[in-house]
């Protein structure tokens, strides 16, 4: 691991903060927070661990663990007696768990930019409308994988009730997909100035 790029902070910082909220959510016997501390502390120590085979750079991991931080926060600090991820900042519009969602699809749209463009025909890559669908695609089938993840919680830990019901679900899928498609717009002047120096 260079420690030139950050990444060992970040790997450190990740680690401690994973640490924190496991102990704070087993002492408080939030059981899932425990199961999803778990998780995310493994997925981000695996992708530090080999981000350079995975082309990220050092702000998208700072991105993801930021994001994992905001996670765990979500289902473990209480504002006023509300859990943070049920905090409304425009009532019946806006949540944080909403912010969450978002930002993760955008964070993920950008981790799935750099681990398959070395990887795609030239073709794909200078079409803009398939390479944008390409990756948000992508990107929610990751926003997917973490719907399957709380599944899990609610079969195995009991936890629908934090969970939440088939509107929460699909209002999760309705964030990841405006976070991927915002990703997008930021990902395709940088896409197209890359394609310009290789041509």
């Amino acid at each position: 691991m260079d420690k030139k790029d950050g990444v060992a902070l970040i790997l450190i910082f990740t680690i401690a903060y994973a640490v924190f909220f496991t102990l704070l959510a087993y002492f408080t016997k939030n059981y899932e927070f425990v199961y999803y501390a778990i998780v995310i502390s493994t997925l981000l120590t695996i992708i530090a661990l080999h981000y350079k085979q995975l082309h990220l750079k050092a702000a998208i991991l700072w991105g993801l663990s930021i994001l994992g931080l905001m996670h765990l926060a979500g289902g473990t600090i209480n504002i006023y007696g509300i859990r943070l991820y049920d905090f409304w900042f425009i009532e019946s519009l806006l949540k944080y768990d909403n912010i969450i969602h978002a930002a993760s699809l955008f964070v993920a749209t950008f981790v799935a930019y750099n681990i398959i463009s070395p990887h795609l025909d030239l073709k794909i890559k200078h079409h803009p409308a398939l390479f944008s669908l390409l990756l948000i695609l992508i990107a929610l089938g990751i926003g997917a994988l973490n719907e399957i993840l709380e599944f899990g919680a609610v079969v195995f830990l009991d936890a629908q009730e934090a969970v939440g019901d088939y509107f929460n679900n699909a209002s999760d899928l309705v964030f990841n997909l405006i976070g991927s498609v915002i990703a997008v717009f930021f990902i395709h002047p940088y896409h197209k100035k890359r394609m310009a120096k290789k041509s």
